[in-house]
């Protein structure tokens, strides 16, 4: 087992770095392989305990000081390391998974406060000066890999003005979209622990057809919706950063729905993986989708309906 154990955990830290880089190596379409960075470590904290996690993240922390820049080490440890310990940590002391990835994604939210802080108190920056050079940092590197790929000048031109159009709007809305990313990856993380769980681990807490979101919750979506029509732009800005959290949240819920339906028919997995698969990438079916997770509290799209006879 120990062996098998540090076999896992060197193919783990490879396998993060590659997930981690591969933007830097294989061009814009490592950008996706950037979602798997934490699963390698999540995956082996939960098999063969929290240690083999901790190797992974240390060990790559350390070949990224000597790969990478210091941006990149804070921006894995900040999105992916710290989550991808925590949410199996909670995940082993058989708290449901809902709160687990909850647990997780503030933790991780945390700990890149603090680190910001830190960074804040040492270079003698502000905030948002600091948050603008982390995004800034991001478009020059999204700029640097289109102009290694061969784009010719009017096409870094047109991908110039979606990059710094993408970059204010991150920007205006850094807390919402950093926290909803959190989440996102924690999610994903979940769906794979669960996938490849076997009989390695178990997963505690109630079916994702069955899942949803507290009730009062809707009257915080209702107050950040008000936010936004509200004329001042502080209270406004408030407002898009919660709708951003709350948006994806009822966005899961409404999957859940979808869930819940779809375990009732017959169709092949790789049906049922299509139909997840274009409702998250087809238009306006996610709109739609958000839509009955947030009606689902009123309709109770699950409740068994009575036949007519």
């Amino acid at each position: 087992m120990k062996g098998q154990a540090a076999l896992f955990t060197v193919v783990g830290i490879g396998a993060t770095l590659f997930c981690l880089l591969g933007i830097s190596w294989i061009g814009p379409a490592g950008g996706f392989l950037n979602l798997l960075t934490p699963l390698a470590a999540a995956y082996l904290s939960m098999r063969f305990g929290l240690r083999s996690g901790i190797v992974v993240v240390v060990v790559t922390s350390a070949l990224l000081q000597q790969l990478a820049t210091t941006y990149t080490l804070a921006a894995y440890l900040g999105i992916f390391g710290v989550g991808s310990l925590l949410l199996p940590f909670f995940l082993r002391q058989q708290i449901p998974w809902d709160r687990a990835v909850l647990y997780a994604t503030v933790g991780s939210g945390a700990a890149t406060t603090l680190m910001i802080l830190l960074t804040v108190a040492v270079s003698g920056i502000n905030v948002q000066a600091l948050i603008d050079q982390m995004i800034q940092s991001e478009v020059d590197q999204a700029m640097q890999i289109y102009r290694d790929t061969g784009f010719s000048d009017s096409q870094l031109q047109n991908m110039q003005q979606v990059v710094d159009g993408l970059g204010e709007f991150i920007g205006k809305n850094f807390y919402g979209l950093y926290l909803a990313s959190l989440l996102a990856i924690q999610s994903f993380c979940l769906l794979f622990l669960q996938r490849f769980k076997g009989r390695h681990y178990d997963i505690t807490g109630i079916s994702f057809a069955q899942w949803r979101l507290p009730a009062g919750l809707i009257w915080l979506l209702i107050v950040a919706g008000f936010f936004l029509l509200l004329p001042m732009e502080t209270v406004s800005l408030i407002g898009r950063n919660l709708l951003v959290v709350l948006l994806p949240l009822y966005f899961l819920q409404g999957m859940a729905v979808v869930n819940s339906f779809l375990r009732k028919k017959a169709y092949p997995p790789l049906v049922k993986g299509l139909i997840y698969f274009l409702l998250l990438i087809l238009n306006p079916l996610p709109i739609i989708i958000t839509c009955a997770g947030v009606f689902d509290l009123w309709i109770d799209f699950r409740r068994p309906r009575q036949k007519n006879i």
